[in-house]
């Protein structure tokens, strides 16, 4: 039994020290997988200028109407605001109406004074 201990005990170390060896291997390359060198096949992602003229136009409006959102100059958010803007009704029935019906929804509810019974 003791020579039969022996033998597998060995074999499990031996097993054992030439797995680790096998993981410890370093790769061929010192990229890692998948990775490649920077300037690998980048000319040909790059594309000539387009030479068409209504091309160039389009692109040129695109940037100038982008350059005030990215400067900060104009924000979108204001403009989509001021398009829903109307201007004041001067109709002297209209605001009768529209103060009649203020102050019915304030009576009832209170939420346009913010004062509640």
């Amino acid at each position: 039994m003791y020579l039969k201990h022996i033998v597998v005990t060995s074999a499990s170390a031996l097993a054992f020290a030439v797995g680790g060896a096998a993981l410890a291997e370093q790769p061929k390359t010192p990229f890692v997988s998948g990775d490649e060198p920077m300037n690998v096949e980048s000319s040909a992602q790059i594309k000539a200028p387009q030479p068409s003229t209504n091309a160039q136009e389009e692109t040129e409006a695109m940037l100038k109407k982008e350059a005030g959102e990215l400067s900060g100059d104009v924000n979108p958010a204001e403009d989509a605001d001021a398009a829903q803007m109307k201007a004041p009704d001067l109709d002297a029935k209209a605001q009768e109406a529209t103060q009649k019906a203020l102050e019915e929804e304030n009576k009832e509810s209170g939420a346009v004074t913010g004062k509640y019974d």
